[in-house]
């Protein structure tokens, strides 16, 4: 057995501040009097120290200790023994404003939303095993697809996502605080979002979402699609919509993540190659030892010991 105990809930411990004094008013403030019955007198000392040791069990169980080692093999790997990987999760955030519908992506045969989608499809593909979601947003950001294992589930939406969710408007702070929404705090996990948009925004404060993802560790990739010159909006008279590729470098740059220009032909396979280097990094191959969790110990004993403080007021000393 290792020798270091660790606890979950330290503040836990805070409990004995309780018990310790409760003890000593019991054994000096408290006195059994001496007018009872021997057989009484050591039956009720009997009770209160199985209670003391009820109450101490129970907070020591609240608190969490660990100590000792076990190998922690996740259900995300290969099954072999030695192996463990922390998952990867990923929110892909769809800017879908009206924007998004111009076509000048790669080549300006395909609107920057299918180019985006188109990006974001084939580096998931060739790098698969990772928690996926999906948040869009016009004026409001949503959470689309909760995170989900069922990366199927993930592709069809986004097989789905096209001009039919596009309108006015952009927002790119609630786009981005949807996303990061979508992450279980409780869920220990490295965190990425993938910002597919032209960095147009109408409305919102991107600096100030960015800050939050900085605070929450979160990582945006961010995925530039549309051209530096620009296109008319539809329907948009003479408005002529460009790519903000500043404030995507900007997005990329504050949080940790990546800068992917859409309109390189190797976009999707950056992309790709970068999402691989996380998740093998998250995989180590040996023995990842973990404190055992030890809090039942506690828990058992002080149940026991519930039940013996119960038990000594009518079995002990009857046989005297």
């Amino acid at each position: 057995m290792n020798g270091i105990i660790s606890f979950d809930n330290p503040w836990a411990l805070l409990g004995y501040a309780v018990f310790i004094p409760l003890v000593f008013y019991n054994l000096y403030g408290k006195k059994i009097q001496k007018n009872l019955p021997e057989n009484l007198q050591k039956k009720l000392w009997a009770s209160r120290f199985f209670f003391w040791l009820f109450f101490a069990g129970v907070i020591a169980a609240l608190a969490g200790p660990r100590w000792g080692f076990e190998q922690e093999v996740s259900p995300l790997s290969s099954g072999l023994p030695g192996e463990y990987r922390r998952s990867l999760d990923v929110v892909i955030a769809l800017d879908v404003s009206r924007s998004m519908e111009i076509p000048d992506g790669q080549g300006g045969a395909v609107s920057r939303l299918e180019r985006g989608l188109a990006i974001v499809k084939e580096s998931l593909e060739a790098a698969p095993g990772m928690h996926l979601g999906v948040a869009v947003s016009r004026n409001r950001g949503i959470v689309a697809v909760p995170l989900t294992w069922d990366s199927d589930a993930v592709f069809a939406f986004l097989d789905a996502a096209g001009s039919s969710l596009t309108g006015k408007g952009t927002n790119l702070e609630s786009l981005l605080d949807a996303a990061s929404s979508a992450f279980q705090s409780s869920h220990p996990s490295t965190k990425m979002i993938l910002l597919v948009s032209d960095g147009e925004a109408l409305s919102g404060s991107l600096k100030a979402a960015l800050i939050r993802c900085k605070q929450e560790s979160i990582a945006v990739t961010s995925i530039a699609v549309g051209s530096d010159e620009g296109m008319i909006m539809p329907d948009g008279g003479e408005i002529i919509s460009r790519r903000d590729s500043d404030a995507m470098r900007m997005a990329a740059g504050q949080t940790g993540g990546i800068y992917i220009d859409g309109n390189r032909p190797d976009a999707s396979g950056t992309l790709a190659g970068h999402l691989r280097s996380l998740t093998s990094g998250l995989k180590t191959r040996g023995n990842r030892n973990e404190p055992k969790t030890r809090w039942f110990i506690f828990a058992m004993l002080a149940i026991i010991a519930f039940g013996a403080s119960k038990v000594s007021l009518l079995k002990y000393g009857e046989k005297r």
